[in-house]
C-alpha cells in the first residue's frame, strides 16, 4: 500500500503518526509502520549468512607461529635479539588440546622429578658414593637423559627417563639397609677378632650410611680404642701371674672404661672377681669359727652371714650359721629365764609375764617357760585388778563392783607367798572399801520453784535447802520448772569431803507462761 501524501510530506522519517491521520486513513500494518527497521534487519541477516556459509569455502586459515613459552600459556621477557613486544616468530601454532596434553605430561614429569630429587638427597646423606658409586652414577646419567628430553619438550619421554632413574635410586635406597647390616656385622666380627683397622673401616662405612644409628656409632667408638684395650688386658694378665689381683683388676677396669662392651675384658674381670670372692669367703668363715670358740655368738653369726652373702649357696657356711644360731638361742633363753625369775622376786608380774612369753616365742617346747607364763599370768591379773580399784575407789559406789572388791580382797589375802607389794595393795583396798561406805553430808540449794531429782536417790521436790547423806561416788542432779530450761549438774563425792554444797535451780526462761 502506497504512503498517503500526509505520510510522505507532512511527517518526517521516524516520526509518530498523530490521531487525526489514523482517523482519516485507518490504522496501517506494522511492517509499513516499521519498514526501515525491517529493511536494516534483513540486510544484516544476509551478511551474516554469507560469512558463515560461503566465506570458509574460499578463504584458507592463517598459520601463526607461537613461542614455546606462549604455547604453554606462560609469558616472560624477550631474550636478546628477539623481536620487540607483540612480535611473534613464524611457525605452526599448537592446538589447545595438544597444549593441554603437553602441559599435563610436563606436570607429570615434574612430579616424578621431585621424587627423584628426594631420593637423590637421601642417598647423598647416606654417602652412596662410598658403597654404590657406579650404580648411582648410572642413575644420574638416566636422569640427565630425561633432562635433555625435557628441554626438547618431549615431556612423556622425559617422564619415562625420570621414572627409570627414580626406580634405580629407589633400588639403591632399598639396598642401603643390607649394605648397612653387612658393614655393621663386619665391624662386630672384626672387634671380636681384635682387628682394629678392619673394625674402624667397617663401622665408619656403617656410620656414613646411617649417621644417627647408635649401634654403628658405638661400634666405631669401640674400634677406635681397641688397641688400647688389648694393651691394658695384656698388662692385667701379667699382674695376675705375680699374684697382684688388686692391680690386675684396676687395669681391667681401665680397659672397660675405654670399652664397656669388651668381652675379653669382662671375662678377665669375672675371673679376678672370683678369686677375690674366694679370699673374702675364707676370711669370713675363719673369723666366724674363732668367735664361736670364744662363745661370742652374735659376732660369729655376723661373720657366717657375711660368708653366705659372698656365697649364698655354700653348704658349709649354712651349717656353721645354723650352729651359731642354736648356741646363741640357748644362751638367750638362759638369760631370759634368769631375768624373769628376778622380776618375779620383785613382784613385777607383768614384766615377768612378758619375759616368759618371749622365752616361749624362742622355744615353745620349753616347760619352764610354759609354767612361768601360767604363774605370772595369774599374779599379773590379780595385781592389775587390785591396782585398778585402789586407783579408782569411786567405782566401789556400785554394788556389783563393791562385791567384786570384797572377793578380790579375800583372794589377795590367800596368795602365797605374800610379798611387800601385795601386802600394801591388800591394805589399801581394805581402806578403800571401808571409806566407800562412810556417807558424806551434801547441801542442796534451790529456789522453792524448781523440781529437783537426784539420780541414785530419787525425786526431792522443790525446796530452798535440802541435806542428804551420800556415799562416795559420782552423782547427777536435775532441776526442772515449767516455762524454764532444765538444768543438770554432775558432781563427785569423795571420802575426804567435809561438806559439799550444790546449787540447782532453773533460771533460763523459755516460755511466757512461767
Amino acid at each position: 500500500m502506497a504512503d498517503t501524501p500526509h505520510s510522505s510530506s507532512a511527517k518526517p522519517a521516524g516520526s509518530k503518526w498523530d490521531d487525526s491521520e489514523f482517523h482519516q486513513s485507518g490504522q496501517r500494518p506494522w511492517w509499513l509502520r516499521r519498514r526501515r527497521e525491517l529493511l536494516a534487519f534483513l540486510c544484516l541477516l544476509a551478511v551474516t549468512l554469507a560469512v558463515v556459509l560461503w566465506l570458509p569455502k574460499y578463504v584458507a586459515p592463517v598459520q601463526l607461529a607461537v613461542e614455546p613459552g606462549a604455547a604453554e600459556g606462560t609469558t616472560g621477557s624477550n631474550p636478546a635479539g628477539s623481536p620487540g613486544n607483540g612480535a611473534r616468530s613464524a611457525g605452526p601454532v599448537e592446538a589447545p588440546w595438544q597444549q593441554a596434553q603437553l602441559a599435563k605430561a610436563r606436570r607429570q614429569a615434574q612430579e616424578v622429578l621431585a621424587k627423584l630429587l628426594d631420593r637423590q638427597t637421601a642417598l647423598e646423606k647416606m654417602h652412596v658414593q662410598l658403597w654404590a658409586d657406579s650404580a648411582y652414577a648410572e642413575a644420574l646419567q638416566t636422569a640427565a637423559k630425561g633432562d635433555e628430553l625435557y628441554s626438547q619438550r618431549q615431556f612423556p619421554l622425559a617422564q619415562t627417563s625420570y621414572t627409570t632413574a627414580l626406580q634405580q635410586l629407589e633400588a639403591l635406597v632399598a639396598s642401603a639397609d643390607d649394605r648397612f647390616q653387612q658393614a655393621l656385622q663386619g665391624g662386630q666380627q672384626a672387634l671380636q677378632e681384635q682387628q682394629a683397622e678392619t673394625a674402624i673401616e667397617r663401622f665408619t662405612l656403617a656410620t656414613k650410611i646411617r649417621p644417627q644409628d647408635g649401634a654403628a656409632q658405638a661400634g666405631l667408638d669401640r674400634a677406635l680404642v681397641l688397641e688400647q684395650v688389648v694393651e691394658q688386658l695384656d698388662n692385667a694378665g701379667n699382674q695376675l701371674v705375680q699374684g697382684d689381683t688388686a692391680s690386675a683388676r684396676q687395669l681391667v677396669e681401665q680397659a672397660l672404661a675405654l670399652d664397656p662392651q669388651s668381652e675379653p675384658a669382662r671375662a678377665l674381670l669375672a675371673d679376678i672377681d672370683q678369686r677375690i670372692t674366694d679370699d673374702r669367703f675364707a676370711a669370713a668363715m675363719g673369723s666366724g669359727f674363732q668367735h664361736m670358740q670364744k662363745q661370742q655368738f652374735k659376732q660369729a653369726i655376723s661373720q657366717f652371714k657375711q660368708a653366705l652373702q659372698i656365697k649364698p649357696a655354700d653348704k658349709d657356711a649354712r651349717e656353721a650359721l645354723a650352729a651359731a644360731n642354736n648356741q646363741n638361742l640357748q644362751a638367750q633363753i638362759q638369760v631370759a629365764l634368769q631375768r624373769a625369775s628376778t622380776l618375779e622376786d620383785q613382784e613385777q608380774w607383768q614384766a615377768a609375764l612378758e619375759t616368759y612369753q618371749q622365752v616361749q616365742a624362742l622355744d615353745s617346747s620349753l616347760v619352764a617357760a610354759r609354767v612361768g607364763v601360767l604363774r605370772t599370768q595369774a599374779r599379773a591379773g590379780l595385781d592389775q585388778r587390785l591396782q585398778q580399784l585402789i586407783t579408782e575407789p569411786l567405782r566401789l559406789n556400785d554394788d556389783g563392783v563393791y562385791a567384786q572388791a570384797q572377793a578380790l580382797l579375800d583372794d589377795a589375802r590367800r596368795v602365797k607367798p605374800q610379798g611387800q607389794r601385795i601386802v600394801a595393795q591388800t591394805r589399801q583396798l581394805q581402806q578403800a572399801i571401808a571409806e566407800s561406805q562412810i556417807p558424806v553430808a551434801i547441801h542442796l540449794r534451790s529456789d522453792n520453784q524448781t523440781e529437783v531429782t537426784l539420780y541414785q536417790v530419787g525425786a526431792l521436790g522443790s525446796f530452798s535447802e535440802h541435806k542428804v547423806q551420800l556415799k562416795p561416788g559420782q552423782y547427777t542432779v536435775v532441776g526442772s520448772r515449767k516455762g524454764y530450761r532444765d538444768v543438770r549438774e554432775e558432781f563427785v563425792v569423795r571420802p575426804d569431803h567435809q561438806a559439799l554444797t550444790i546449787v540447782i535451780q532453773c533460771t533460763e526462761k523459755i516460755s511466757l507462761d512461767g
